[in-house]
């Protein structure tokens, strides 16, 4: 339950950066790319969409070009939530987090991420 909820705050700040942040829509007019953030069973997850400069979220998790696979909903709230800096890199080590697809799109991903949760400043 924790995931989900983190996935739609993710989703929301998203939305909110990708509407009012000049440098962010700048960047998402250069990038077309699907990622998914979702549990290894597929049960829980949400797809965040980046086409022609716009921004959408669904709960779609077949067609991505990029899928952060965790092992449970705990881990990747743990993760994303209270991992910090380390917290990607070291799911990843410790076989708890598994990138599917083109993993060079991955940065683009996580600054995205971090600018819309006010983690970087872009």
């Amino acid at each position: 339950m924790l995931f989900s909820m983190l996935l739609s705050i993710i989703n929301i700040a998203m939305s909110i950066t990708a509407k009012t942040n000049k440098s962010m829509k700048d960047l998402i007019k250069v990038r077309n790319c699907a990622y998914v953030m979702m549990t290894r069973d597929g049960k829980i997850g949400r797809r965040f969409i980046f086409r022609n400069g716009r921004y959408s979220s669904d709960k779609v998790l077949k067609d991505y070009d990029l899928a952060f696979v965790f092992k449970n909903a705990d881990v990747g709230f743990k993760t994303l939530a209270l991992g910090g800096a380390t917290g990607i890199p070291e799911a990843i080590n410790n076989w708890n987090l598994k990138l599917v697809g083109n993993v060079d799109i991955a940065t683009f991903f996580q600054i995205m991420i971090g600018v819309s949760m006010g983690i970087m400043k872009r």
